[in-house]
């Protein structure tokens, strides 16, 4: 029962599966004081061990809802992404987050977090119905997974879970303290999720390395890698759990034995699953625009929040994408945009695009001449009509990103991001490897046809990072923790400290009487 069209077969129990799941995301007792539907599994229904795998299966596609719904935000508070200015349907949701002034009823991150805390309730539960003792036994003849099988995806669903909450989130009434809440429980600082993540990483391991899976163990070091990576180089304020150099030292322990050279662990989107940053900041609908630099692109509110590093041409602090590729477009192999022109409408692409936009491709050696044809003023202008299929009254305003559309899968960790881990660690006198870090950099960039470097530092290690892991979720924590990276926003806006992380919304707060 993998298949999601067996899924789709029985949309009543997955109705009430996702319900127990915690659609209010704050608590999750209320469902003892909901009567029954008539037409409807109950709870009971999922004891059986023959539903085990139709379980792991409903966990893996709440972790795809959870995963570019989460992520996609926080490119939007980084300077990876700004609101745009000419979208086909604006919300100023995300007008707020690129801001960095977010009110407590915003909905949008409202969402992703209840779709994260779903996630993380979905996996703690698989590990309930084992352990109880009027759950499932894994061991009868009906049962559709093994008991490793059924420990590996809860414990590893619900490290991921705790690892998104501590690297995303953070406190309702201070926007630059990370953490989150689990069901109605006090506030926990990040580096206590970070260490409940590895807790369950540890275990998850453990399940993994029982059946024998060689990869799954890879996948598993690797992403504990990053969060002790994470949890190391952030500058926190809470005490305990995991920080510091203890985090440093298990990162690089744990990197020595992650992913090789082509492994990946993706995320898995199709049509009823679908990527978030094709409707979000994509070609599907464009609420989030690829940073371009300049001051004049910004919407009115949100240019008050940016800082400028130079008034007279309105260069921000934030880099601009469109000027790396500009000055590289070998760039597009790792930073595929599009044009997007009048109403939001996407009007072609260049580079590494997906599958299912390659029929608006256009030649790479077009790019100069699309790029002298746009100005940055914040208006349209027109596009060349020697280049493609461009017709008079075709414009460009801004650019979008290209590499994910509705159906792509999203690497959660990919054997570049290891290597740029790996590297990193050994920067900062970390053993990580056999491999120097410019030896584990260069092999990096050749796998997107780019040249060797001759040297590399942190600096340029953050530079890797931020072209290599374009659209993905990591320049945000990158611009807290890494000192080569300058925060784009001002302090202080009208008196309001600016967030660098998600907060808690008032859905999650209302109801916690512990906050």
């Amino acid at each position: 029962m993998s298949s999601y069209a067996t899924l789709l077969k029985r949309p009543l129990a997955l109705g009430i599966l996702l319900v127990f799941a915690g659609t209010f995301a704050a608590c999750d007792s209320f469902v003892s004081n909901v009567d029954q539907p008539k037409d409807a599994a109950g709870d009971e229904q999922f004891n059986d061990p023959a539903e085990a795998e139709y379980l792991i299966t409903g966990i893996r596609a709440q972790w795809a809802d959870s995963h570019s719904g989460v992520t996609d935000l926080a490119d939007g508070l980084s300077d990876e992404f700004r609101f745009g200015i000419n979208s086909n349907a604006t919300f100023p949701t995300f007008e707020q987050i690129d801001a960095g002034i977010i009110r407590d009823d915003n909905n949008s991150v409202t969402t992703a977090l209840a779709d994260l805390q779903e996630y993380r309730y979905l996996a703690d539960d698989l590990l309930r119905r084992l352990e109880e003792s009027n759950g499932f036994d894994p061991d009868a003849p009906a049962a559709s997974a093994s008991e490793a099988e059924i420990r590996y995806a809860a414990n590893v669903h619900g490290a991921n879970a705790r690892y998104y909450l501590a690297t995303y989130f953070g406190h309702p009434d201070d926007p630059r303290r990370g953490g989150a809440t689990i069901d109605t429980s006090a506030f926990i600082p990040s580096p206590e999720l970070y260490q409940r993540a590895e807790d369950k990483y540890a275990n998850a391991l453990e399940q993994a390395e029982a059946m024998g899976d060689g990869l799954l163990q890879r996948r598993v070091q690797s992403v504990r890698a990053r969060n002790a990576l994470y949890a190391g180089t952030h500058d926190f304020e809470a005490t305990g759990g995991l920080q510091g150099t203890e985090a440093l030292q298990a990162a690089a322990e744990y990197a020595r034995e992650g992913l090789q050279e082509g492994e990946s662990w993706d995320v898995a989107y199709d049509l009823n699953t679908v990527n978030d940053y094709h409707n979000q900041a994509g070609a599907g609908r464009l609420q989030l625009a690829v940073q371009d630099g300049n001051k004049a692109q910004l919407a009115g509110g949100v240019s008050e929040s940016y800082r400028v590093a130079d008034e007279s041409t309105g260069e921000l602090v934030a880099r601009s994408h469109v000027e790396t590729v500009a000055n590289n477009p070998q760039e597009l192999n790792r930073i595929p945009l599009t044009i997007i022109g009048s109403r939001g409408a996407t009007r072609g692409g260049f580079g590494a695009l997906p599958t299912n936009l390659t029929g608006i491709s256009i030649d790479e050696d077009e790019f100069s001449t699309v790029v002298d044809a746009w100005q940055a003023n914040g208006e349209a202008d027109a596009l060349p009509t020697s280049v493609a299929d461009f017709e008079d009254g075709d414009t460009i305003i801004e650019w979008g990103q290209g590499k994910w559309e509705e159906r792509t899968d999203m690497p959660f960790i990919s054997w570049q991001e290891l290597f740029l881990i790996r590297a990193e660690l050994e920067l900062r006198g970390y053993d990580a490897g056999s491999e120097t870090a410019l030896e584990l950099v260069n092999a990096v960039r050749g796998s997107y046809g780019l040249s060797d470097l001759s040297s590399v530092d942190l600096e340029r290690i953050a530079v890797e990072r931020d072209r290599t892991l374009f659209a993905t979720g990591s320049r945000l924590p990158d611009q807290r923790r890494m000192k080569a990276v300058e925060w784009h926003l001002k302090d202080q806006v009208n008196g309001q400290k600016t967030a660098q992380w998600l907060q808690l919304t008032q859905d999650e707060t209302g109801p916690n009487p512990n906050l």
